[in-house]
């Protein structure tokens, strides 16, 4: 067996687990919600019920209370499942209104746990498929631009972000200068090359590795030539012992 099918193989194997865990990880969710009352705040309206018809998808969960649609998005439940749910309080403080649960009866601590981890493991999921999608993406740019003999100039609305998070950066307000510089790759994602460097320094000093690696990535698909190439792929390895260590 040539090694080319051997690794379709494995990957197809690897997605299959990946698919049937997280069919366990729906269904563990579906059945929490299910025998739990809860009370949803909607503005100024005050719901409480057992949730019906409770559908638990890739990026959000629906269900019926009352006669009332909900949609609880997985990404508005991301600082809340972080900070809240690992808290035991018993509340998830989302856009649009609040999910009470009531810690009762059978439910203790550890089934709430469990909960949390269930969230956190989709989420996990989800923005892997984000990333991967917006990798590919980013890649044709990336080409595009290496084949371009005149590159595109920085616009004087990137100057002024740019200027801006410089001196931010000076006075040590990282995240400060990492808004700024977002604010300017966003005007033209391949005008400013060396601001995926600096955004990925400027993480780094705050410990967000993981977006460190993939800016610094970014950069070098765009200056792979770069004086500083060798050093900011070193600077990937550095970031990458960070996180497994």
């Amino acid at each position: 067996m040539s090694l080319l099918v051997v690794l379709f193989f494995t990957a197809t194997n690897i997605a299959r687990s990946q698919t049937e865990e997280m069919s366990k990880v729906k269904a563990r969710i579906s059945e929490i919600l299910r025998d739990e009352k809860i009370v949803v705040y909607d503005k100024k309206t005050k719901v409480e019920d057992f949730p019906k018809n409770i559908l638990v998808l890739d990026d959000r969960i629906e269900f019926k209370i009352k006669n009332q649609n909900m949609i609880l998005y997985f990404s508005d439940l991301a600082d809340s499942i972080k900070s809240t749910m690992v808290n035991l309080k018993g509340v998830l403080e989302l856009k649009n209104f609040s999910l009470l649960k009531n810690i009762t009866g059978r439910y203790t601590y550890g089934i709430f746990d469990e909960l949390r981890k269930d969230l956190m493991l989709i989420q996990k999921q989800l923005k892997a498929k984000t990333d991967e999608s917006q990798r590919i993406i980013f890649e044709q740019k990336a080409s595009d631009y290496r084949r371009l003999k005149v590159k595109p100039p920085i616009s004087e609305e990137q100057r002024k972000f740019i200027v801006q998070a410089n001196s931010f950066n000076q006075q040590k307000m990282y995240n400060k200068a990492i808004e700024l510089y977002i604010k300017a790759i966003e005007i033209d994602q391949t005008a400013y090359p060396a601001g995926y460097s600096n955004l990925a320094l400027l993480l780094a000093q705050i410990n967000n590795f993981d977006g460190a690696i993939s800016y610094m990535k970014k950069y070098l698909l765009l200056e792979p030539e770069a004086t500083d190439a060798r050093n900011a792929q070193d600077k990937i390895y550095e970031w990458e012992a960070q996180i497994t260590k």
